[in-house]
């Protein structure tokens, strides 16, 4: 259980009749100075209360101008003077969907700047703006409307002081969400105030009362802050591996990679297709990890049995996959002990996709003498099961399996490798599961088999999100040493996302999908598919990567109070 979902469990709240007549509704709680003031109206009058704290409130004569909404300007939210403002330049952010800049001169025209700052996948808008030391903090809502009930959920923003339209970070998770709270309940945002190091955001919940909900315990320091997340960097020799005309076998698609670290250069052993839509399994090595010094003209590997060999000439357009039609598709390699043990999918083009087992000595590898073994299905018959690997040492004295039924991924002991491909499939004992509105909400799947380090076994995986699953992004996990099934750190972002061309202009646009990872040196090299055509690489330095994997964000919150407040 994560922190954050501890302060949750010791969360409460109450509701009162504070606010029961018709006649009374809370308009909006701001600070002046050294004021916080609550207004409401009252038989079409308008009330004002005052508070020090923030929760007591008394009635008071206090006077205070209601924040002018500038048409076309939702949520108009004026940055508070600073030095640059010296020219009475002001500066305001805005937006009801994604997060815009604006200038003005006179306080009444604005001029925006056509970027949007910060877009989110849903609706997004302005709730408040603090001057901070750190920087310019930002508070804005997310939006979702669940069962006919708009849901809010709170995160922040750091923007440069010398420059407020510069992004430093923002959350990609919410620091709070009304959902959590106040299920089934409306609530509304009617203010947000910045008191002893808090902030303090006001709700008006269910037509009933008014709470102040208090996010304190910022840990925060722009000067470490990325303004970019964790990302893996793509090389510009990509795509290192394409089709090659000249070889029936490959001259339509090269993709999906996998990859292994042995004799002092990266093996890469692809999967390939001709015009035939037969799926094979090509050969490259590079001493770099991205030049190509070698590269095959024949397949190092073919469809030899039933279950992987089409012999009808037709496909199951429900089962194809990446255009296939058969064959042995998306290769994963592991090295472990002096084998080197691939498993890919078996597909027969029409009723059977299914994981398959097969292993060569080290030194036949080496020497490129291709004497595979018999290939053995390890997956259970009349399931879908894909994106297999192999663990590269044993946990406990078993071999450990990850693999993909839709739409997570499992993990399996075994107690031998010596499966006889008509019992003892894999079952599937423990999953690493989707996440609800995320970016890894529709699939996921092990990219390729993970690489132990120091602080765990570096998983870097795929996932697919339901609200675009037409796109393939990467991500990457950390996992417990001695028990793989728990995951420690996961990225909340994507590291790699299909953006360049050699990712959008081929077979299946969109589509970036590893099945291979090695360490070189002190670097981390992904190997991925690209738009289903092509063989890409991306890198990152380890440590670098393994700390910010484990920091990925930028700001934690240590304290939550909710309270309703009393006038």
């Amino acid at each position: 259980m994560s922190p954050l979902e501890r302060i949750k469990l010791k969360l409460v709240g109450y509701f009162s009749d504070t606010l029961k007549s018709e006649y009374i509704e809370p308009i909006i709680i701001l600070q002046e100075k050294k004021n916080i003031i609550f207004l409401q109206k009252k038989n079409e009058a308008l009330q004002s209360f005052t508070s020090e704290d923030g929760v007591s409130f008394s009635p008071s004569k206090v006077k205070c101008t209601l924040p002018k909404q500038v048409e076309q300007f939702p949520h108009l939210a004026i940055i508070p003077q600073t030095k640059i403002s010296a020219k009475k330049l002001q500066m305001a952010y805005f937006g009801d969907r994604t997060i815009h800049f604006a200038t003005s001169l006179d306080g009444k025209k604005w001029e925006a700047y056509e970027r949007a700052l910060i877009v989110h996948a849903r609706p997004i808008e302005v709730g408040a703006v603090f001057v901070r030391k750190e920087g310019i903090l930002l508070l804005y809502f997310e939006k979702q409307i669940t069962q006919g009930i708009l849901y809010y959920s709170a995160h922040v923003a750091l923007f440069d002081k010398e420059n407020p339209s510069v992004l430093l970070w923002h959350t990609t998770e919410p620091l709070w969400k009304h959902k959590d709270i106040w299920m089934n309940k409306t609530a509304f945002p009617i203010g947000s105030i910045f008191l002893d190091e808090k902030i303090i955001m006001y709700w008006y919940v269910g037509k009933m009362a008014v709470y102040s909900v208090a996010l304190s315990g910022f840990l925060y320091d722009p000067n470490s802050i990325k303004k970019k997340g964790l990302q893996l960097e793509k090389h510009i020799a990509n795509p290192i591996i394409s089709p090659q005309a000249e070889n029936d076998w490959e001259a339509f698609n090269t993709m999906n990679p996998a990859a292994v670290y042995a004799g002092n250069k990266v093996h890469i052993l692809y999967r390939a297709q001709g015009y035939d839509y037969i799926s094979t399994v090509g050969y490259a090595a590079s001493k770099d990890g991205v030049i190509i010094d070698t590269r095959l003209d024949q397949p190092i590997y073919t469809p030899r049995m039933d279950f992987e060999n089409n012999h009808t000439g037709k496909v199951n357009p429900d089962l194809m996959s990446g255009g296939g039609y058969g064959g042995c598709e998306d290769p994963r390699v592991t090295l472990l002990g002096d084998r080197v043990y691939m498993t890919y999918v078996a597909f027969n083009g029409w009723s059977s996709i299914r994981l398959a087992l097969t292993s060569i000595s080290l030194n036949d590898f080496l020497a490129q003498r291709w004497n595979w073994s018999k290939p053995i299905l390890i997956s259970r018959p009349g399931v879908i099961d894909k994106s297999g690997c192999l663990l590269p040492e044993k946990i406990d004295g078993k071999f450990v399996f990850f693999h993909r039924i839709f739409p997570n991924i499992l993990i399996d002991y075994v107690d031998t490798l010596n499966f006889n491909g008509t019992t003892g499939w894999l079952k599937g004992q423990f999953e690493i599961k989707i996440r609800k509105d995320k970016w890894d909400s529709r699939k996921i799947g092990a990219g390729a088999p993970p690489i132990k380090t120091k602080d765990g076994w570096l998983l870097i995986y795929y996932g697919v999100d339901d609200r675009d699953a037409s796109k393939y992004h990467i991500g990457a996990m950390l996992l417990d040493l001695k028990r793989p099934e728990k995951v420690l750190y996961r990225t909340d972002s994507p590291i790699l996302q299909p953006t360049e061309s050699y990712e959008n202009e081929g077979f299946k646009p969109g589509i970036a999908y590893p099945c291979g990872a090695v360490l070189v040196k002190d670097e981390i090299m992904v190997y991925y598919g690209g738009a289903d055509s092509v063989v890409c690489v991306a890198t990152a330095k380890l440590d670098t990567f393994l700390r910010e994997l484990k920091s990925s964000q930028p700001v934690h919150l240590h304290n939550i109070q909710i309270k309703e407040i009393v006038y």
